[in-house]
């Protein structure tokens, strides 16, 4: 039988779960500095590729129906910006580990052999995309969800939306939801960049 005991936030920001499972206890520590490290190193690693991607094929497409370097950004922005929504939104406690999916988030979205399609209003549309601006846009969403690891309750279960894959998710999985999305998508920026330069 399982028990999860309320969540703690202690000295130095530390979060602190306790399970209880066949009469043992498995503490579990998360600290907000690591949170915050997490996202700020997917942060420069996906900011890198995107600066580095050539500014004359950010809107070429590989194949016909695959998305441009500058739709996959856009997709990142739209996925986000959803997001910080999200997290100043309807919250309710949870009575669960807060960090209980990130390991299934983790390994359905870098499951690279495995297809997803978007929907609905975070899907890009066909303009051509400004790398500059795009670039703007992702480093401004990030620091303010950085900013928001600081001040508010990451173990809250967010009531604004029921991810299709995950279902209802606390604020902790949805930075790591965001962190894990955006290297899958980082990786296909890096691909594309691979096929469009056997071309030129």
């Amino acid at each position: 039988m399982l028990h999860v005991f309320p969540s703690l936030w202690g000295k130095n920001n530390a979060y602190l779960a306790c399970i209880l499972n066949d009469d043992k206890i498995i503490a579990i520590a998360m600290n907000k500095a690591q949170v915050r490290s997490d996202l700020k190193q997917n942060t420069r690693e996906l900011l890198q590729s995107i600066s580095d991607f050539p500014e004359a094929h950010f809107n070429s497409r590989p194949t016909e129906g695959q998305w441009t370097a500058g739709q996959v950004a856009e997709h990142l922005i739209k996925v986000e910006t959803s997001t910080i929504k999200l997290f100043v939104g309807s919250t309710e406690p949870s009575n669960r580990n807060p960090g209980l999916k990130i390991t299934n988030i983790k390994e359905r979205l870098l499951d690279f052999n495995s297809k997803m399609k978007a929907f609905g209003p975070i899907i890009p549309d066909d303009s051509p995309k400004e790398k500059t601006a795009v670039l703007d846009r992702l480093q401004d969403l990030r620091q303010r969800l950085t900013g928001m690891i600081e001040i508010e309750d990451l173990t809250v279960l967010v009531n604004g939306f029921e991810h299709p894959l995950f279902g209802t998710l606390t604020r902790l999985e949805w930075i790591y939801f965001n962190i894990y999305h955006s290297r899958r998508h980082n990786r296909q920026i890096k691909n594309l960049w691979r096929t469009l330069s056997k071309k030129t």
